[in-house]
């Protein structure tokens, strides 16, 4: 591992010192394929030392190095800069703000007992791991307007429930990843359809496209075939109780042993018993308790991205589109602890101090992974800088053939997003180039543009998510691993795989595209690769029954 953080020392400080001479003040050169140092770099690092805020910091590193005139003194000055502009911008520092009350109102709820009862009472309806799973991904399905709420939600209501039924922190993150962004993205009304709408009517005004923009993204839904898949695979992958590669490996170590994370693993989040989170012996077990304050949460929450979105004076569509998360989603943790507070304390659950000490621990638990969070959006600003996206573009636009656009777009756009991270920031680098370049090559070969428009604005959006949904980098990502107790790197280790395998499927979708099927036929053809080639290489994973194994032990004279 030394020899590791030596050699990569050395080349980068070589290389650093080596092109000092050649920058010019004030002016930001043109990297070329050095730009791509900084994300392989930080990604790289992550990788081989599973170390991740270190790594995002080099990556930073090396990118401010190569704006300062290759200066490493220089450059350390402007990765540390790039850490306090993401955490002093608004959005930024309302997502942080949001995580640590997050975190402080599920300590509240312990304290009052309400995450206790709502175990206990999920537990009579859930009677094994695979049900676990699927209430977990249905969570999923219902909270489908917002990818950060459903991350939050999700992952800290269902983490409980999981853990009793033995299925590791690995296998939690990624159903609680596979449906945030994949579902916003083609629900047809969330936090993300305004944002892209507007990439899509930006490009229409320009061209003189009269067709409607919104309608426009409606019709590229079936074309987004990624989602469609990924969400697919998920459900197939809870319903059969099959898993391969390091998931299987993480749910038969689960299974067996019940320990939740590998050995060595460092989670975001800490779900292991608090003193000062623990309930009272007296304390009544109320499922109400755990009800309420989740519907404080998401109903503030629900309220104030449409109200920032202009509702009522705007349609209801309309407001979710245009409003702003970070404001709603930090106004609803806020509104919804308060009220939570006032509920616990007009029963007398609990004395205020207990709820303010376990507000604090519940904060704290969830520190690490809201610092992962501002390193991560440093590198993004950094990545951004130095121009890596363009670079990719550039390099792919040489390769763009008419029948192929589609495809070639959802690997770019996949590229792009698992190196920067951020899936709105893909669109709007793609968006302006595909779009025109569909208009020509349709208006050259005589045949009305939307034609290949609408499968290739889908296309953009699938690779947008592809990258954004499993890159170490991406904030949704980590906020997967926070909210669920996992492993940073763990999650992003066995999700991968997954991933991949969906966007496979999702390739030979677009190749049907490429060769004139429906819509129909191509998500036929890409969910069939994905399950089938899923099929062969999976395994099963027993599913874990506690009364099977209290039962079992008490035949045997034996404890579980």
């Amino acid at each position: 591992m030394r020899s590791i953080y030596r050699f990569s020392s050395a080349l980068v400080l070589s290389l650093a010192w080596a092109r000092c001479a050649f920058a010019a003040d004030g002016v930001v050169p043109d990297f070329g394929v050095l730009s791509l140092l900084p994300p392989v770099i930080a990604i790289g690092l992550c990788v081989v030392t599973k170390e991740v805020i270190p790594a995002l910091f080099v990556g930073s590193w090396m990118a401010g190095t190569m704006l300062a005139g290759w200066n490493p003194v220089v450059g350390f000055g402007n990765a540390v800069e790039s850490l306090w502009n993401g955490l002093g911008d608004p959005w930024g520092a309302r997502i942080v703000l949001t995580c640590l009350t997050m975190g402080g109102l599920v300590g509240v709820m312990q304290v009052g007992g309400g995450v206790d009862a709502a175990v206990r009472w999920l537990s009579k309806k859930i009677s094994s791991s695979r049900r676990a799973m699927f209430f977990t991904e249905l969570s999923g399905f219902v909270i489908f307007f917002e990818d950060y709420v459903n991350t939050a939600v999700v992952g800290t209501t269902m983490a409980p429930v999981s853990d009793r039924y033995r299925v590791s922190k690995e296998k939690l993150s990624y159903i609680v990843d596979s449906t945030a962004a994949p579902i916003a993205c083609i629900a047809g009304i969330s936090s993300w359809v305004a944002y892209m709408v507007g990439q899509i009517g930006m490009q229409f005004n320009e061209l003189g496209i009269e067709a409607s923009a919104y309608v426009t993204y409606l019709k590229s839904i079936p074309f987004v075939i990624y989602n469609v898949v990924a969400l697919a695979l998920l459900t197939y992958v809870v319903l059969s109780g099959r898993d391969f590669g390091p998931m299987l490996t993480a749910e038969r170590r689960a299974r067996k042993t019940g320990k939740l994370l590998r050995e060595g693993a460092q989670p975001l989040s800490s779900t292991d018993a608090d003193p000062d989170l623990s309930p009272a012996d007296e304390t009544p077990r109320r499922v109400i308790n755990f009800v309420l304050p989740l519907f404080f949460l998401i109903g503030t929450i629900f309220s104030m991205l449409v109200i920032t979105g202009g509702w009522p004076n705007v349609g209801l569509a309309e407001a979710i589109g245009e409003g702003s998360s970070s404001k709603a989603l930090v106004y609803g943790a806020f509104g919804g602890t308060f009220m939570t507070i006032v509920l616990y304390s007009l029963q007398g659950l609990a004395p205020l101090s207990s709820m303010f000490r376990g507000f604090m621990k519940g904060a704290q638990s969830i520190f690490v992974g809201s610092l992962i969070l501002i390193f991560a959006w440093g590198i993004g600003s950094a990545i951004k800088s130095v121009g890596t996206a363009g670079y990719i573009v550039s390099v792919a636009g040489d390769i763009l053939s008419p029948s192929w656009i589609p495809l070639l777009t959802f690997f770019v756009g996949a590229v792009i997003s698992f190196c920067t991270g951020t899936s709105y920031g893909t669109m709007g680098i793609l968006m302006p180039i595909v779009v025109p370049l569909v208009a020509s090559v349709s208006v050259n070969g005589g045949v009305d543009p939307m034609t290949h428009m609408v499968p290739t604005i889908g296309a953009v959006f699938a690779g947008a998510v592809w990258g954004d949904h499993c890159s170490p980098i991406s904030d949704t990502t980590i906020m997967s691993s926070m909210f669920s107790g996992a492993d940073h790197m763990d999650h992003v280790n066995t999700q991968a795989p997954y991933a991949i395998l969906a966007a496979i499927g999702a390739g030979a979708g677009y190749v049907g595209v490429a060769m004139g099927m429906g819509a129909p036929l191509c998500l036929l053809l890409a969910v069939t690769v994905a399950l089938v080639s899923f099929h062969v290489i999976s395994s099963p994973v027993e599913d874990y029954r506690p009364d099977q194994v209290f039962a079992r032990s008490v035949s045997t004279g034996s404890a579980d």
